[in-house]
């Protein structure tokens, strides 16, 4: 992700279809530190949920944080998604496994929000 009008290189951003599920994809994201706190979280989130439920005609997106992630839990319940529950030792991190934290937003309660009217791009 680039912000345009300063040219500044600000993180990254995925959304991958999911191979277990119908009509559904997985989110990814992460900002550099020097953008934390100017709202790009829920930006990201609101146009790869715009990508996905209005272009792709997905179902479902769904999204994994670290439990310590505290920051990407506020931003993604910012963003309209529903904290779903705990994954045990989901993901294998620095030699040790580590639970995930899902959360997840369905295509109705995306039209039925505010998110698609400011994400329609």
């Amino acid at each position: 992700m680039i912000r345009q009008e300063q040219r500044d290189l600000v993180g990254f951003a995925r959304l991958a279809l999911d191979p277990h599920a119908q009509k559904a994809a997985t989110i990814d994201f992460a900002l550099r530190p020097h953008t934390w706190g100017a709202g790009l979280g829920t930006e990201t989130v609101h146009l790869m949920c715009a990508l996905g439920f209005n272009h792709l005609d997905l179902d479902r997106i769904w999204a994994a944080r670290a439990p310590l992630n505290s920051a990407s839990a506020k931003t993604l319940l910012r963003a309209g998604m529903t904290e779903e529950g705990r994954i045990r030792e989901h993901v294998f991190v620095r030699g040790a496994w580590r639970d995930s934290i899902t959360y997840s937003i369905l295509g109705h309660e995306w039209r039925e929000s505010d998110g698609s009217a400011t994400a329609n791009g």
